[in-house]
């Protein structure tokens, strides 16, 4: 047999796990923060907290080490001990701010109202850190949080006849509508007030012959006011794949 190379995990990927393994602590130090003492030591979870907050009020292009360590009141090369760069933060970064809630409830035995309820909430945490749907993905799952919510849904299909495969594929299938849903939302292709240009401009180049099924649709003046990505879309969608899943465990259930 050949030589076998394996392939090191990436820094961030580690740094995402020690700061999720880190995460009670963190919440036990941030009410140790609140009572008058000695200001804590620097931690790689102080540092992240500081990054996310400047991104959320800023952009993620705002994010340096050198702008965190200033908003912390430190050394650059202090951080060096605990992140090496910013690639690597970034990382932390998205996977904390896309952390489950801690107090997440337990899921009910409706599978189906229980996966609505988790779209929702990782939906809703993607539109208070929009910067997040900026960070590239690759690959299987592998960060500490999105790994946790793919745990969550797996409890809610459990209690269907979805196979295993089937099951891991409705993750990835609700994991990814999600995420392209809300960047949709946040960065329209179509800015609210330019419906007014963008409809006269097909009228010129679209014409019946090639998409009388366009034209047919924005005859009607109804469909030719605002556009943009609204709850009601996310909602739409969202029902459909939890229809189709019903569906095929439906099927499960009269073989």
């Amino acid at each position: 047999m050949g030589e076998q190379h394996r392939t090191r995990t990436p820094a961030g990927i580690e740094l995402a796990w020690r700061a999720s393994g880190d995460a009670a602590r963190r919440r036990a130090q941030a009410a140790d923060e609140r009572r008058p003492g000695p200001r804590p030591g620097l931690t790689l979870e102080r540092i992240v907290t500081a990054a996310i907050d400047i991104a959320d009020g800023e952009g993620l292009a705002a994010v340096s080490l050198a702008r965190v360590a200033s908003a912390l009141g430190a050394a650059t090369t202090s951080l060096y001990r605990h992140v090496r760069s910013k690639d690597d933060l970034v990382m932390v970064m998205r996977d904390a701010a896309t952390a489950p809630p801690p107090d997440l409830p337990p899921d009910s035995e409706r599978w189906r109202e229980s996966l609505a309820g988790i779209a929702w909430q990782i939906y809703d945490l993607y539109r208070r850190h929009p910067w997040a749907l900026q960070v590239p993905t690759s690959g299987p799952p592998n960060m500490p949080n999105e790994l946790l919510w793919g745990e969550h849904m797996l409890r809610a299909l459990s209690r269907t006849t979805l196979s295993s495969p089937d099951q891991l594929r409705a993750v990835t299938l609700i994991s990814g509508y999600v995420r392209e849903q809300a960047r949709l939302t946040l960065d329209p292709i179509i800015a609210d007030g330019a419906a007014e240009d963008y409809f006269p401009f097909l009228g010129r180049v679209m014409t019946p012959d090639r998409y009388p099924m366009f034209c047919r649709l924005f005859g009607d003046q109804a469909n030719t006011g605002s556009i943009g990505y609204t709850t009601e879309d996310f909602q739409f969608g969202l029902d459909r794949i939890l229809a189709g899943l019903a569906e095929l465990d439906q099927d499960g259930r009269t073989r």
